[in-house]
């Protein structure tokens, strides 16, 4: 499939564009009462973010045949989550970082205690937006669906088991299996949810689901590439450079083909998949 990488630019960006304006409806002013603690949200949320997780859902919409306004309140969700991950992981008890988006994490910025309560209003938000969608039954679907997207099956688990891993002392499948978790788990649920959204079932959201679990460990492999710090745990500690540039490309071919059902509208998703190695350092 031709992907003009222009069309593909023009649809990020007004992604890109959409979302912060959703965003920023769904959060409270920061002059609203507790103003600390939304200073803090937006502080986070407005922090330079490429807002790829709602870009993927946006391109699930259009691979559907829907516009791409029927996946917002999951692709807000999907990204208030991944706000939420971030402002927890760098906590002093979790991987302590003091950066993030080249600014100071958000309990520098503020304290601990903001931090932690930010990232738990962060995801009551998101949770909320599940209940925007129209249809009853597809409401009750994406918040189950971000309910185990985030929870000990999912981000929560992956954090759990990161935290404990020895890089010394893993194998292949234990990386990815944390990975699948952390990372691929929110990529899945942005193109699944989306499906919901916008009305699709059956094989549809098994295609969806299964382009999100191959783009999010693509995507994570490539991150390790980037990521220099002996304590994280990476695909560098079981597999040569080499190895892992063949898994990225493996994958990223399966992402393709998974979404290859929709024909020409799966143009977004394939466009964002091809991407992903030109991200390889």
């Amino acid at each position: 499939m031709h992907i003009d990488p222009a069309a593909l630019d023009e649809f990020v960006a007004a992604s890109r564009k959409r979302v912060n304006a959703a965003l920023d409806a769904c959060l409270p002013a920061a002059t609203q009462h507790p103003t600390e603690l939304h200073r803090a949200l937006r502080y986070v949320v407005f922090s330079g973010g490429k807002r790829l997780r709602p870009t993927l859902a946006f391109g699930a919409a259009v691979a559907g045949g829907a516009e791409p306004e029927q996946a917002m309140p999951v692709a807000v969700a999907a990204e208030l989550v991944h706000t939420c991950s971030l402002v927890l992981d760098d906590l002093p008890a979790q991987d302590d970082k003091a950066e993030r988006r080249g600014q100071p994490a958000a309990h520098i910025a503020f304290d601990s205690a903001t931090a932690i309560l930010a990232g738990s209003a962060l995801l009551a938000e998101a949770f909320a937006q599940c209940t925007r969608l129209p249809d009853p039954s597809a409401c009750v679907a994406a918040g189950a669906g971000l309910a185990d997207t985030v929870g000990p099956r999912g981000m929560i688990g992956g954090q759990v088991d990161d935290l404990a891993s020895t890089p010394s002392d893993t194998s292949l499948e234990e990386v990815e299996h944390i990975h699948l978790r952390k990372t691929a788990a929110l990529f899945r649920f942005s193109a699944w949810s989306a499906g919901v959204a916008t009305g699709l079932s059956g094989e549809h959201l098994d295609c969806l689901d299964a382009f999100g679990c191959a783009y999010g460990l693509a995507f994570q492999i490539v991150d390790d590439l980037h990521d220099e710090d002996p304590r994280q745990c990476s695909i560098l500690h079981v597999l040569s450079r080499q190895e892992a540039l063949a898994r990225i490309r493996g994958l990223l071919d399966q992402a393709a083909r998974e979404v290859a059902v929709f024909g020409p509208e799966g143009w977004v998703l394939v466009g964002l998949a091809r991407r992903v190695e030109g991200l390889i350092p």
